[in-house]
């Protein structure tokens, strides 16, 4: 294997991306890194998930030693996340989407954080869209009441207030746009687990690391840019499937059998939506409609 080496001293992190569809932002989000961190950095692995437009080139003008790995079709974020995991040997590993940008001292901030207590599996920073907004990319274990307060409270009120963070704090979960993690820990759990396509398998990671009496720590000081939702916006539709299927995966695996039925009922009413939107307006692919539909019967222990 090569050893990706960036200019500086003492490298200890591996970066990895995972990218669809988005070369432009994340040539930007290597050069923020190479500016703000580049000594820190020892190896950098781009997965990139069948995109149909991808110059390896341009990458390579800022990072010489980059790797990339193709896949030929898109085989979901987890499987391409434990496809790069496979090319870093370093102690400490930064998992970041493309459409991100680092401020100067915020790797180091995290990196400085997780190695000052061992007991620390994972950190992630506060991530912001820009002016003065902050995105919810962390929160307590999840439920139906959580997710309902993110979305009508979190969503709308609380980001103005995020900014307002110091202090570094335990939490249940932490996003996968930014996040550091010990490669012990990572270990330890083997990984993403793979059947997540999208969404969801950073949670599932997380409460993975701290069933294994790891801590999740939010480091608010550092601070990270994520416009969020670049790689997804042209197909609306299946990423609103792929939410859903993620999400009941996630309640089977982790929550109670009530809050299961209980999401199963909500995505019952949510599809008779669908097909009224579908017989007035003519919006909803067939085939997503017949996706919902067997999504809601979905049983998967039968799939091992």
């Amino acid at each position: 294997m090569k050893n990706n080496k960036l200019p500086g001293s003492q490298p200890e992190i591996g970066v990895l991306y995972v990218n669809y569809e988005d070369q432009a932002h994340l040539e930007e989000s290597l050069l923020s890194l190479k500016e703000t961190a580049a000594s820190l950095i020892s190896q950098v692995v781009v997965v990139d998930n069948g995109s149909a437009h991808f110059d390896e080139d341009r990458l390579k003008a800022i990072f010489s030693q980059i790797k990339c790995i193709f896949n030929q079709e898109n085989v979901g974020f987890a499987r391409a996340n434990n496809q790069g995991l496979a090319e870093l040997s370093t102690e400490f590993i930064l998992l970041v989407n493309p459409d991100t940008k680092f401020k100067p001292g915020a790797l180091e901030l995290l990196l400085n954080t997780l190695k000052n207590d061992p007991r620390i599996g994972a950190v992630g920073p506060l991530l912001s869209p820009g002016r003065d907004r902050w995105q919810v990319s962390f929160g307590p274990r999840l439920n139906l009441w959580e997710e309902f307060r993110q979305k009508f409270w979190r969503n709308i009120i609380y980001p103005r207030r995020l900014g307002k963070l110091s202090q570094n704090r335990h939490v249940g979960w932490l996003s996968a746009a930014c996040l550091l993690i010990r490669r012990q820990a990572l270990a330890e759990i083997r990984g993403f687990d793979e059947k997540f396509f999208l969404y969801f398998e950073d949670i599932d990671l997380c409460y993975r690391l701290r069933q294994r009496g790891w801590l999740v720590i939010l480091v608010p000081q550092a601070r990270v840019y994520h416009w969020g939702g670049t790689s997804t916006a042209r197909h609306k539709a299946w990423t609103r499937y792929h939410y859903r299927r993620s999400q009941l995966y996630f309640y089977w695996k982790h929550n109670s059998p009530f809050e299961v039925n209980l999401l199963r009922l909500y995505l019952k009413i949510l599809l008779k939506w669908l097909k009224m939107k579908q017989f007035f307006w003519r919006k909803e692919d067939g085939q997503i409609l017949t996706a919902f539909n067997q999504l809601i019967g979905e049983n998967f222990a039968d799939e091992g």
